[in-house]
């Protein structure tokens, strides 16, 4: 009886002593993912420290440069502050990347030319014509507008008795006053129309413009009469109070030299609103240039031409960062994660050292109990060897 009691106890024991190692074992199989999730965890850390980004100079109040982070808002739109025009082509398509409302307006005036895009752009000459309908249609803008290729009531006529549309409201109205600095052009442009081919005429018609804008004081006039209150009356003269009294220029030939980059390229698509600006618009750039998806070219004060970050010198004013931001952040979150896996550490090794002092206790008391087996069999068939 005694001996049966010894072996059933010894049976439990082993079993006991079976389901502490399983446990031991599963625990260090923990212990052995933590430490993998260790390493993926420095491995994050590591990926932050190397992390980069963009940014682009801006002349600060004082005088000084200053970097911000390059997102289609800072890089693209309008700022007087920046130090450089850029714009971004899609490698796919190899189309002009612009906001909604760019790519709108150009739909609406690129069977036009880039003086009334600009024009458009600054929201001027549109009161009594603008509007979801006419945009829609190209042709809607042209003849008896103030913006857009158009005429007047005195047009020319070729030899077929077709109009020529090379003058808007508004660059008549200064014409006349000024039409002694700009005679040679437009004496070429009237034959142009009447004697050479459409490429001819248009190359013409380009000529004319320039000379046009580029006159102080007939750009001083053409602006005078795009800022005229259509709806007062003429005498005295009222002006839309909204616009600047000074012609924003600057901004004006912002517009000019984007309508033909964009040109030059077949086009414009529009960026997604929400990757425009802020964290989303500078997590989106950063990956289109790093992935090859987007070209970077800028305006030298002639042409565009393409750049590179990795290209990219005091001319561009563009540079490549590291991520403080994303740095810091990652920091934090590996030291919380660190800490938690340290935690989960330190229980696992407490859980084994309970499981080992099981182990031992078992051990011993199986040993013991094997001890006592050894000796009742010893003593009790003994008599028999």
């Amino acid at each position: 009886m005694g001996m049966a009691a010894s072996q059933a106890r010894l049976l439990t024991l082993t079993s006991r002593l079976h389901d502490v190692e399983y446990k031991a074992q599963n625990v260090m199989s923990q212990k052995i993912a933590l430490a993998t999730q260790k390493d993926e965890l420095y491995q994050e850390y590591c990926d932050a420290l190397d992390a980069t980004k963009i940014q682009v100079a801006y002349t600060n109040s004082d005088g000084s440069t200053i970097f911000l982070d390059a997102n289609y808002s800072t890089l693209c739109e309008y700022n007087e502050n920046r130090t450089k025009q850029y714009s971004l082509i899609d490698s796919k398509t190899g189309k002009v990347i612009v906001d909604e409302e760019t790519e709108r307006m150009y739909n609406a005036f690129n069977q036009s030319d880039k003086y009334s895009f600009a024009w458009a752009m600054l929201g001027m000459g549109l009161s009594f014509s603008y509007s979801d309908t006419s945009l829609s249609d190209p042709n809607a803008y042209g003849q008896g507008t103030e913006i857009g290729i158009g005429t007047a009531q005195d047009d020319y006529e070729n030899d077929d008795g077709d109009n020529n549309l090379f003058m808007t409201d508004a660059e008549r109205y200064a014409y006349n006053n000024h039409s002694d600095k700009v005679s040679d052009e437009y004496n070429a442009l009237k034959e142009a129309m009447n004697n050479d081919s459409k490429e001819e005429q248009t190359k013409a018609l380009q000529t004319f413009r320039e000379a046009l804008y580029n006159d102080a004081e007939i750009r001083k006039d053409i602006y005078e009469y795009m800022r005229r209150d259509k709806q007062a009356p003429q005498e005295p003269v009222e002006y839309d109070e909204t616009y600047p009294e000074d012609f924003p220029l600057d901004e004006f030939n912002f517009y000019a030299n984007l309508f033909e980059e964009i040109q030059a390229n077949g086009g414009c698509t529009s960026i997604p609103p929400q990757c425009e600006s802020g964290e989303n618009g500078n997590a989106w750039f950063n990956n289109m240039v790093e992935s090859g998806r987007v070209i970077i070219e800028y305006f030298d004060g002639k042409n565009w031409s393409q750049t590179s970050v990795a290209t990219s010198t005091n001319t561009n004013m563009l540079q490549e960062v590291q991520d403080d931001t994303d740095l810091m952040k990652a920091q934090a979150e590996y030291e919380y994660q660190l800490d938690k896996i340290n935690d989960k550490d330190t229980k696992y090794d407490q859980d084994l050292s309970k499981l080992e002092t099981e182990r031992t206790s078992i051990t011993t008391e199986i040993d013991s109990i094997e001890k006592v087996r050894d000796d009742n069999i010893e003593r009790t068939f003994g008599i028999f060897s």
